[in-house]
């Protein structure tokens, strides 16, 4: 009885207020404290003298605070505005962490990249800091959001403080705003991101977008592509099968490849392959979400739409028209649509423990069984394998021990409790194993030279930031995204007999080693080193049409 009256004497004496109040407090501390990227960037406007700065960051503060006390203000009706403030601060706590400590916007991609993702990776990003984050400014505000009582009004009363206040708040905003124009106009064109920065505005219209359908076409009937393609004389004229495998990378950025002069030695055993290196590769997109179904589309990047792309076939399609057996094996999370309409193998057809730890599957797995499959067929092959490759945070995580050449690393999601260097050690290390992987791929190929024509292409799906101008990890807007997001690897390794059945030049195709390319050549080249004919290819973009 004593605790329960206890408790009844402290919910009595808690603060009651208005409805009112409690939507402008509300608006005040998210624009006040749940927009740490967005103020950084705001603060950081050059102005001629302190009193032009002082006037400019009050008018974009009344600004922001304006619009989120109208939308609040909208959805203030009784039993649901608390519930709906809760929810809003608890999940801009999240946002406004990742925002602000690893450079991410949530711009439609991004909502789309985390929507799709697998609950792996959602809790290698769940750490330390982003716990007590959560703690401090999700949960104590919501539970003192919870306590606070309202004050009761009649419906009329309450009906006519909404008005008044949304009145209020649209003359004083159109003020701010005419006043202010020249200067809002001026950053909002120097900084398109800006919109994609403000929280909680920006995933809950993207958010809200994606899950009512607008990005999703599946609706729509499929567009069929390339449906004339047919094996070329090259590929018809060969006298053993002819079997080509795709890797696709996983977070991998260009620039900390040895292959392409980066001061440590990550590539040890690629070095030792005769292969050719593409040195000037640039993604399609920044996040697996939109650059795997994009290297794989006929769609180029300044055109490319995710939700288009879901209703067209893609060259795996197009492989298949000309009858090449196409498989896709999977250590990620997922094809992104890519493979619907090829054959792929789950995870128990070539999984071993062995290639396991602690629930982390290596790369090599993926190799398992693989003479078993195609030693089952008779047909030229295509085996698209999707690596987990260099996925942050954890990136210790995607290796073996005996490849933690680079000491000492991150061991943990937590990149903020960790150095520069360490992280950037933890990531090389990934990159020393994909180097490994792929060498292995080759071995594979190189062993089976006596029943095979064989070949191997490699390229990541996007880069990664590890620190540099304070950004981590991926996912920016393409725009504004640094090359370490963008500058990715490309790789090709061609047996002898490959080159010899497909009339492939090496020292002309290594001419081509230092081009400028990107994703947009890869549905052609496939194409084109395999000698698949169709309408659908683009000689221009093809690297092997000369």
């Amino acid at each position: 009885m004593t605790q329960r009256a206890t408790l009844s004497q402290l919910l009595v004496a808690l603060p009651s207020i208005h409805r009112t109040t409690l939507t402008l407090l509300s608006a005040t501390t998210l624009t006040l404290f749940y927009n740490d990227a967005l103020w950084s960037l705001i603060l950081k406007t050059p102005f001629d003298n302190v009193l032009d700065q002082l006037l400019f960051d009050g008018s974009f503060f009344l600004f922001i605070f304006l619009i989120f006390n109208i939308l609040l203000t909208l959805i203030s009706v009784s039993y649901i505005q608390k519930p709906i403030i809760v929810l809003i601060i608890l999940s801009a706590t999240g946002c406004n962490f990742f925002a602000s400590h690893y450079g991410i916007m949530f711009d439609r991609s991004m909502m789309q990249n985390l929507m799709e993702t697998d609950s792996a990776e959602v809790v290698e990003l769940i750490n330390f800091h982003f716990l007590i984050n959560l703690l401090f400014f999700g949960a104590i505000p919501a539970t003192l959001i919870t306590l606070i009582r309202i004050k009761p009004t009649s419906i009329s009363t309450g009906l006519k403080h909404k008005l008044i206040n949304i009145l209020l708040s649209v003359l004083l905003l159109t003020a701010v705003i005419l006043l202010a124009y020249k200067d809002f106009s001026s950053v909002f064109r120097t900084h398109r991101e800006i919109r994609n920065l403000i929280i909680p505005t920006s995933y809950l219209y993207y958010g809200s977008r994606y899950l009512s359908g607008a990005y999703d076409l599946n609706n729509r009937s499929l567009q069929t592509i390339g449906l004339d393609a047919s094996s070329g004389p090259l590929l018809n004229s060969a006298t053993k099968k002819v079997v080509t495998v795709v890797v696709v990378g996983e977070t991998a950025r260009a620039m900390n490849f040895s292959l392409n002069h980066y001061g440590r030695e990550t590539n040890p055993e690629l070095s030792k392959e005769n292969i050719i290196n593409f040195s000037q590769t640039y993604s399609c997109g920044t996040n697996t979400a939109v650059s795997v179904p994009c290297m794989f589309s006929d769609i180029p990047r300044n055109k490319f739409d995710n939700a288009t792309a879901q209703s067209r076939e893609n060259v795996l399609d197009v492989l298949s028209h000309a009858g090449i057996n196409v498989l896709w094996r999977d250590n990620n999370s997922g094809c992104k649509g890519v493979c619907e309409r090829i054959h792929q193998q789950t995870q128990k057809e070539y999984r071993l423990e062995a290639d396991c730890n602690a629930g982390e599957c290596f790369d090599e797995m993926m190799l398992n069984n693989l003479s078993l499959y195609l030693n089952s067929t008779d047909e030229n092959t295509m085996i698209v394998l999707h690596q987990h490759g260099s996925h942050g945070p954890s990136y210790a995580h995607r290796y073996p021990k005996k490849y933690e050449q680079f000491t000492p690393v991150c061991e943990g999601s937590d990149l903020q409790s960790c150095s520069q260097q360490q992280v950037i050690n933890a990531y090389d290390n990934t990159i020393l194993y994909t180097d490994h992987f792929l060498a292995k791929v080759i071995n594979f190929l190189k062993q089976h030279n006596d029943q095979y024509i064989t070949a191997m292409l490699y390229v990541s799906d996007h880069g990664e930031s590890l620190g540099e101008s304070n950004l981590y990890l991926h996912g920016l807007p393409y725009f504004i995204a640094p090359e370490e997001q963008t500058h990715v690897p490309l790789i090709l390794w061609l047996s002898e007999a490959y080159k010899a059945q497909f009339n492939i030049n090496n020292e002309c195709l290594s001419k081509q080693a230092s081009s400028k390319l990107s994703h947009d050549n890869l549905f052609h080249s496939i194409l084109g080193f395999m000698d698949i004919q169709t309408t659908s290819k683009n000689k221009a973009l093809d690297i092997f049409s000369k």
